[in-house]
């Protein structure tokens, strides 16, 4: 097949992909995971920042439930929409290293993984954060390669929209860097102002989301650095990053990217092939840092995502460029297509685990799909209760983020629902907002899982707390979760020793820094309010004069 003929079958296969998704996220019967819940509930109230992620998340879903209102194809329209375009720059950037016909196998090995069926059709940071890293490598590459400094500045563009969609953008940077100093074609670069101007641009893109972090305490980069607690040396941490790699790219394809990295090193290193040292650089990097890191703290699966992008590019040009019979190369890439098709079937069709009796031996709630059943069921249910319990004096409240972030959803007419939080640590978006604490007088359905109860300190704040309802969730005849629905009738306020949230404790007092749970060191601000703090009876205060 000739180089256009590659190029049609291209836009045959991923316009097709792109209806399939479009079908998909129309008749799922999957109900909205909870942080695609909780990003449509950043979207009402749109900032440059939130808690612990990005703005761009919230800004995509709030462009499309704005069009097409709050259904669940609008909240999964931008993940469709990213997965597009992901396919489209990743064909090209094959085709300008190599041709259309590693661009298209690229294309079809990356499309054959569950990885990347789930980030096609589930709406989080992942979607945009895939399209923007593979957009802005591309534009570098444009760039690198002499074709105008105009992609110098569209680059730029791309990584401040990139890092308004996660901060991992950033590891563009060192990859780029990495490669101009070892590329004896592209040194000269490290003297011009063109790659410099590539970053400020980005920056200034991103400068908004800062200043809110600044007046936030950085509370979207501190959270997710947050989560990189250091256990020692563990292998146990490591097998559990590295080895469900080959889950999320299906196992054969896994492989044939080590490969590719390992091979395409070489080539790019050793014989001075531009190529394979734009797309290892462009790769390793992010990749063996999560490896590395993995060694001594826990890693999500999906944080190495983005470096299997340029993979896999440089896993289907080993194999066309490497001196294996034609037959044994085909052999290889079918292989792993058949896989990953096998794989991402299953993934798209996660209960059949279920039907096949496959999930037996597993517990219905951790099947994967298990988080996006039931919501729809609990918020018409407690939307029920609504009506008979005045609605306008009544507001909802959870536990859980999850649950209070669905219910926003489901619950008819989209009311604002709170969460309980009586630590005094920001622990979600949710305690940046306003909350209850205002809404004395008034009666709540508090919601939380099956058999829990309010805790004791909320339940005191009201007349009267009763169990009024039991929600189960079912799939056919097995139970998956269930929840309870509590009547707390007679708000009259929370006490300062039941609640105080940390901006009520920073106007109260300097806050200095927080040494652990429940442990905080204050500089003493406001001697008047003091008392206040020291009545926190679940911490301990220490005031320095």
């Amino acid at each position: 097949m000739h180089e256009k003929g590659h190029e049609r079958l291209f836009w045959f296969l991923a316009l097709g992909l792109f209806l399939f998704h479009l079908h998909y996220i129309w008749f799922t019967p999957f109900d909205l995971a909870p942080d695609e819940a909780y990003y449509w509930d950043w979207s009402r109230n749109l900032t440059f920042g939130y808690y612990s992620k990005p703005p761009l998340v919230a800004w995509v879903i709030a462009l499309f439930t704005r069009i097409g209102g709050d259904h669940p194809l609008f909240v999964r329209l931008g993940a469709v929409l990213f997965s597009f375009g992901s396919s489209i720059v990743l064909f090209y950037l094959g085709k300008a290293l190599f041709n259309s016909k590693v661009g298209l196998w690229a294309f079809i090995i990356g499309s054959a993984t569950p990885g990347l069926a789930v980030g096609s059709v589930i709406m989080t940071i992942d979607p945009p954060l895939m399209f923007f890293w593979g957009l802005t490598v591309f534009l570098l590459y444009q760039a690198t390669s002499g074709r105008g400094k105009g992609y110098w500045y569209l680059a730029g563009v791309s990584l401040g929209l990139g890092l308004l969609s996660k901060y991992t953008v950033a590891a563009v940077i060192p990859s780029l860097f990495f490669y101009l100093a070892l590329s004896p074609k592209r040194t000269y670069w490290l003297r011009r102002k063109e790659p410099y101007l590539f970053i400020i641009t980005g920056l200034l893109i991103l400068s908004p989301t800062l200043y809110w972090n600044y007046i936030h305490q950085w509370t979207s980069i501190s959270q997710p650095v947050g989560l990189l607690k250091s256990k020692g040396l563990s292998l146990k941490t490591f097998f559990w990053f590295l080895g469900p790699q080959a889950g999320i790219l299906s196992p054969i394809t896994f492989l044939l990217v080590i490969y590719g990295l390992w091979q395409g090193g070489k080539w790019g290193s050793l014989q001075k092939d531009d190529r394979y040292l734009f797309l290892f650089w462009h790769s390793i990097p992010l990749f063996g840092f999560f490896v590395i890191l993995s060694l001594f703290s826990v890693c999500y699966v999906n944080w190495a995502a983005p470096s299997y992008f340029t993979a896999f590019i440089m896993a289907v040009a080993v194999v066309w460029e490497k001196g294996w019979r034609d037959t044994t190369k085909r052999w290889v890439l079918a292989s792993a297509l058949l896989l990953g098709i096998i794989t991402s079937f299953f993934t798209y069709n996660l209960d059949m685990l279920r039907a096949l009796g496959l999930g037996a031996s597993i517990p219905a709630e951790d099947i994967p799909t298990s988080r996006l059943k039931g919501w729809r069921q609990l918020g018409t249910e407690v939307g029920k209760l609504l009506p008979d319990l005045e609605r306008q004096k009544t507001f909802i409240i959870s536990d859980k983020r999850q649950i209070a972030s669905e219910l926003a959803f489901y619950v008819e007419g989209h009311p604002k629902v709170y969460v309980l939080n009586l630590t005094g640590l920001v622990k979600s978006q949710y305690d940046l907002w306003e909350g209850f604490e205002n809404r004395v007088g008034f009666n709540a359905l508090y919601v939380t899982k099956l058999g829990r109860r309010p805790p004791d300190r909320f339940a005191k704040t009201f007349d009267t707390v009763e169990e009024i309802k039991k929600v189960k969730v079912y799939t056919g005849k097995e139970f998956v979760k269930g929840y309870s629905i509590f009547h707390c009738q007679g708000f009259h306020g929370l006490d300062p020793r039941t609640h105080l949230s940390p901006q009520k404790v920073r106007n109260v007092v300097g806050l200095e820094e927080i040494t652990g749970k429940g442990n905080f060191n204050f500089t003493l601000g406001d001697a008047g309010n003091l008392q206040d703090l020291m009545s926190l009876s679940y911490c301990s205060v220490h005031v320095s004069l």
